[in-house]
């Protein structure tokens, strides 16, 4: 699987770099969190994989935020059954996968703002 996310990697970079992460966050919450749960958009069902434990192990074992995106975007595009085909397409596919990438698997004091991560201290 990873080989083919290594595939159309320039193309796939370009896009995730004009992705826009806030569409992407609200098509999730539309179309993908009534299976997959995502501490960013609240989402809590159990019906697909949960993507926080998902890519919080990728991410421990050092894989950065492209090969997230790249291996998010794939799992878009092979999807198979029970996850629809066409769920998102081209650009928000792109932007979903973006947001993902962006949020998934990471510390709950580590949140959003305006398609940035920022890190929040926590208080002793």
């Amino acid at each position: 699987m990873l080989l083919g996310a290594g595939c159309g990697g320039e193309t796939a970079e370009t896009g995730r770099e004009g992705a826009d992460t806030s569409n992407g966050k609200q098509l999730f919450a539309q179309k993908c969190g009534s299976c997959h749960a995502l501490q960013d958009a609240a989402t809590i069902s159990q019906v697909g994989p949960n993507l926080d434990a998902a890519f919080g192990r990728a991410r421990q074992e050092g894989f950065d935020e492209s090969t997230i995106f790249r291996v998010t975007l794939d799992q878009i595009d092979l999807a198979a059954p029970p996850m629809p085909s066409d769920l998102v397409e081209g650009q928000d596919a792109v932007d979903v996968a973006a947001y993902i990438a962006l949020v998934a698997g990471k510390q709950p004091q580590q949140q959003t703002t305006a398609g940035a991560t920022t890190t929040q201290s926590a208080t002793p």
